[in-house]
């Protein structure tokens, strides 16, 4: 019999409106060490702002969403606002589709994956800077450009520097908002092998919000379709994306939307 991991985030009964529009209704779901979890849905279906929610960027106006932090079920919406920016750095990452958004372009490289590491305390310079090294070595960047800005970098090569910066510091949780975005092709499959390979290695609990169904297929142990803000079909990526049982699945599998 398979061992059941550690269950890392729960959600409950999460509504969030913004004046009339209903963007998430109702949504209940939970994620275990080791799973990814995809959400799928055309435009307008909510899919962002649950991940804004889940971030600690949107508060619901109804729900929970509750993390476990090594072992300590913490309620996300239940602290107050010091406790939940000193506690967001270890309890969840958040990798955005812009890597600018993610980084800080007038610092090095090195330094951008050292900075969440000196904001949890650690101030030893050689400390930082060897794991600065082999996390640049970890997304498959040379380490010679550690003192390199990331404006000299690609696209392709921000959005890894991203991801090392999000995951230095081991948290829970990780929240990936269309990690492969606006990149070229072959750029966005050398990373989606990147990113495949580090959830299996670090054990990562993981969400994915993207509106590419091969993406969601090739990183995604489980889907979740919404649609108006409500999830309307859940199960296997596979099951989900060869079998769909909703019609609005069923458009979306087909592409007859746009998403």
């Amino acid at each position: 019999m398979t061992p059941i991991s550690e269950e890392i985030l729960q959600v409950e009964d999460l509504n969030k409106s913004f004046g009339r529009l209903a963007a998430c209704r109702d949504i209940s779901f939970s994620l275990h060490r080791g799973e990814v979890l995809g959400i799928v849905g055309e435009s307008g279906s909510g899919k962002s702002t649950l991940l804004k929610c889940l971030a600690g960027m949107h508060a619901p106006d109804r729900g929970s969403v509750t993390i476990s932090v090594s072992g300590d079920r913490r309620s996300l919406w239940n602290m107050d606002e010091a406790e939940r920016e000193q506690l967001l750095p270890s309890m969840l990452s958040l990798i955005h589709q812009n890597p600018r958004d993610g980084l800080r372009l007038d610092v090095s490289a090195g330094g951008n994956i050292s900075e969440p590491l000196m904001t949890s305390g650690e101030r030893h310079y050689g400390s930082l800077r060897s794991v600065a090294l082999d996390w640049l070595r970890n997304v498959e960047i040379d380490p010679g450009r550690i003192d390199d800005l990331p404006k000299t970098f690609s696209g392709g090569m921000q959005q890894r520097l991203q991801i090392a910066r999000s995951l230095v510091t081991h948290p829970q949780l990780v929240l990936m908002d269309e990690p492969t975005g606006g990149l070229d092709v072959s750029v966005q499959a050398k990373l989606l092998d990147l990113l495949r390979r580090l959830v299996r290695e670090f054990n990562l609990a993981a969400v994915l919000v993207t509106h590419d169904l091969g993406v969601a297929r090739l990183l995604s142990d489980r889907l979740m379709v919404m649609q108006a803000g409500r999830v309307i079909e859940t199960g296997l990526t596979d099951r989900v994306l060869e079998d769909p049982r909703q019609a609005y699945t069923q458009l979306l599998v087909s592409s007859v939307l746009q998403v």
